[in-house]
């Protein structure tokens, strides 16, 4: 029997075959790449704090993919795969659980339970620390004890001198101090004295600060999740995505590869749809895997320059069988550029190449307005505080009045660039005048951060293309572990309708986030109607999302609501785009009762709700 190279991921199936749902399969793909370059010789068990058994051998996880390919190629049904990636700090046993409860909600819910689909939950390797854990090599005290027993020669010499200096200052002036309660004791520094002491102490403490923030950066095991994400995560996700590839075209008929592909296109089978759901950092693994994957000699992205032509639009596909679909970021850890109409973003070509693209973000959500956002003032190329945000802050300005400067300015909740008719303002650059951050207690839109000497170039900017949801106020009944809060609660912060969160809120939040562990960076996870979005969008789409909108239990009274207050001015359009309009306004109303502010793309209203084709051209 042949032999087959070690494969840099393992495999386990969570639910094959779901009575339920019998077309949803669910799997859990882990790299195997060690969180630490030096491999222990340790196999990964529920006993070694990695909380899963991956055992395969090279052909066990052959067989597991050559089925994964099969239940994606069988005529029943056209298939999706939905690719879910965690973000950072996260372990394997905690993903291996979100995994299952996603599965849960997708298999239960009436409408994606009907489609055929492959859930894929991605785990790369990734460092995982808590204030609270009972596992002592998740604790702080073990991360900081493991951070200075690896400190290089010169730190540790820096570090221990630096130690030694102050412990013997401050033993000195304890020693005077408790000296001079004795009247018969009597000791002072001249001038000069007074002031090489001095100079000693804040030389010996610049040092030992320099080394302790060092020490806190790797503590905060950010830079080494980002080291993981970028040299396992990513090529092993890649890896896994084109062993999938191979194994579809090795079931093809033929004795050739040449054949088989060949064979394969000529029968017009339907490209498989490859959506994914990325949390965090998993965004920034998300976003890189296309850009590797993505078909740079692809003609239709090719700026004829020459022809002064640069209204390209690149194809979807990917490798022999699949095609982007759908994109849904929750607080992605990946910067403001890549939406930004300018040379610097490095995204630009991958972001695209979706069908659909959607982005939930919060103001407070301080794991990224601090620690990333500080982190990545060492590493990020910019000369402004403003330009490190993330797309994970992003906030939808909903002011009434653009010109009101006040924390307390009245604001719009639902959809915000839909009109009272329900039409929705098509203009594809007004993103860059509804999306911004707020930096320095000021509400800066994409407009106002655009560089006034950097290059354009493309005619509409990236963020024309998504779906933004401000879940800053966000208010609902939260679940956790299957189990619903009895009274709506502020889901990511505690949803105060100010215009801008002040330094002392954030404060707040940060103490939140310890003591009562509100989830600030992933709580659209766990809010009732904010997850139903985010699962539905990434597994229907957003025109299937706002069909599913007639079995909600207040759609009558809502759609009522709606019918009373339009009559007058109405917009006439054809049956299906009357109604596609009115489910749009029902779902403006949800999240207008929920606190949610949404910026929908105007391609989503031309393209699912007008039904007119896709132009991507000049994006």
């Amino acid at each position: 029997m042949a032999t087959y190279p070690n494969y840099p991921f393992d495999i386990k199936e969570i639910s094959v075959g779901n009575e339920n749902a019998p077309n949803i399969v669910t799997y859990l793909v882990a790299s195997n790449a060690p969180k630490n370059v030096e491999i222990s010789s340790q196999p990964r068990t529920d006993e070694n704090n990695d909380g899963l058994d991956f055992n395969d051998g090279p052909d066990l996880t052959r067989q597991k993919i050559a089925k994964i390919a099969h239940f994606l190629t069988d005529k029943n049904n056209q298939a999706e795969v939905v690719i879910h990636i965690h973000g950072y700090n996260t372990k394997i046993k905690d993903f291996d659980n979100w995994v299952r409860e996603i599965e849960r909600y997708i298999t239960t819910d009436a409408l994606i339970k009907q489609k055929k689909l492959a859930f894929i939950g991605y785990y790369w390797p990734s460092e995982y620390i808590n204030f609270k854990s009972n596992d002592k090599e998740e604790s702080v005290t073990s991360h900081f004890g493991k951070a200075i027993k690896s400190l290089p020669i010169f730190f540790k010499t820096v570090y221990n001198y630096s130690s030694l200096g102050l412990i013997a200052a401050f033993s000195f002036i304890l020693a005077i101090s408790g000296l001079s309660i004795n009247d018969n004791f009597s000791f002072k520094f001249s001038g000069f004295a007074f002031f090489l002491f001095t100079l000693g102490i804040a030389f010996f403490a610049s040092l030992f600060g320099w080394v302790g923030g060092s020490i806190l950066l790797r503590v905060s095991i950010y830079f080494r999740d980002n080291y993981r994400a970028v040299n396992y995560g990513v090529p092993d996700l890649v890896e896994f995505i084109r062993q999938i590839d191979n194994a579809i075209i090795e079931q093809a008929e033929g004795d050739t590869r040449y054949e088989k592909k060949m064979n394969f296109s000529r029968k017009n089978n339907p490209r498989i749809k490859l959506s994914f759901i990325a949390h965090s950092m998993g965004a920034f693994v998300t976003t890189n895997v296309i850009r590797i994957l993505s078909d740079i000699f692809d003609e239709n992205s090719i700026p004829k320059l020459s022809q002064d032509n640069v209204e390209i639009e690149p194809s979807p596909n990917i490798g022999n069988v699949f095609s982007l679909g759908r994109l849904v970021l929750a607080s992605p850890d990946i910067p403001i550029e890549t939406i930004m109409p300018e040379r610097s973003n490095f995204l630009r070509s991958s972001l695209r190449r979706f069908e659909e693209s959607y982005l939930f973000s919060s103001q407070g959500d301080v794991i990224l307005r601090v620690a990333s956002t500080a982190a990545n003032y060492i590493s990020f190329p910019a000369n402004t505080y403003d330009r490190g945000f993330r797309l994970g802050n992003i906030v939808v300005d909903s002011r009434i009045d653009k010109n009101d400067k006040s924390n307390s300015a009245p604001m719009r909740y639902g959809i915000i660039n839909q009109n009272h008719d329900g039409s929705v303002n098509a203009d594809d650059r007004s993103a860059m005048a509804d999306i911004g951050i707020v930096s320095d207690n000021t509400l800066k839109t994409l407009s106002d951060l655009l560089s006034n000497n950097s290059k354009i170039t493309q005619n509409y900017a990236i963020a024309g293309l998504f779906t933004y949801f401000d879940c800053t106020d966000y208010r609902d009944k939260v679940v956790i572990d299957e189990k619903i809060s009895e009274k709506p609660e502020g889901v990511l912060t505690r949803a105060l309708r100010q215009s801008k969160l002040s330094f002392v809120n954030c404060l707040v939040l940060i103490s939140d986030a310890i003591v009562i562990e509100k989830n600030v960076h992933g709580g659209y996870f766990q809010g009732e109607f904010s997850r139903k979005m985010l699962y539905r969008l990434a597994f229907l789409g957003y025109k299937d999302f706002l069909v599913s909108l007639k079995d909600e239990p207040d759609y009558q009274e809502i759609a009522a609501q709606i019918e009373t207050s339009s009559n007058s001015q109405q917009t006439p359009f054809d049956a299906y785009k009357e109604a596609m309009i009115k489910l749009s306004q029902v779902l403006s109303k949800q999240c207008e009762d929920k606190g949610i502010k949404v910026f929908l793309a105007p391609e989503r209203y031309r393209v699912d709700m007008l039904g007119e084709e896709r132009n991507r051209k000049g994006y």
